[in-house]
């Protein structure tokens, strides 16, 4: 166990084995033909006891390295314990069982694990969110039921900015 800001949290070497003990959390409604993906999360912890001019360091590096990521994503927030990356779905991606669900979180899991961003987590917790029932409000040909985890199906555009929400209490009201 490392000390985490906040809380223990265990840090899996691999972010596979994250994604095999969680396997059984994801709610059917993910994968199930009916709802479309909401979103795909990440994080990189903060370390206890690291002052504020380095978390405003860990922020600053952490902010232009995702900035360089093949698949940018949609939105950071910074927490007192945590670093929280957000990926939304595009438009409408929708599987239709669930070894499809396993191979799009698989393909993210290796997008990660690729990164050249140390401590660059799968958050699990995004298997237990609300799906995007939007979808179900449009028709079959605006919807992509074969999402892979790249640029076309996930995250902000080259030309949209990456949102940056500051919600730790000691950085005041800029990690920049």
């Amino acid at each position: 166990m490392r000390k985490v800001a906040g809380e223990k949290m265990k840090l899996y070497k691999n972010n596979h084995e994250t994604l095999i003990s969680s396997i059984n959390s994801v709610r059917s409604d993910h994968f199930d033909g009916i709802n479309a993906i909401y979103r795909l999360v990440a994080y990189v912890p903060i370390l206890l006891g690291v002052s504020v001019d380095g978390i405003r360091r860990q922020a600053q590096k952490l902010i232009k390295d995702i900035d360089q990521l093949s698949v940018r994503p949609n939105q950071i927030f910074i927490f007192d314990n945590m670093i929280e990356i957000v990926w939304y779905a595009k438009d409408y991606q929708m599987v239709m069982n669930r070894g499809q669900y396993l191979g799009l979180v698989f393909e993210f899991v290796e997008f990660l694990n690729n990164a050249s961003i140390q401590d660059l987590y799968i958050k699990s917790g995004f298997f237990s969110d609300d799906p995007d029932d939007s979808v179900k409000c449009v028709s079959n040909d605006m919807i992509n039921f074969f999402p892979e985890f790249n640029q076309e199906c996930f995250g902000a555009g080259w030309n949209e900015p990456i949102k940056i929400v500051n919600l730790n209490r000691n950085l005041g009201s800029s990690p920049q």
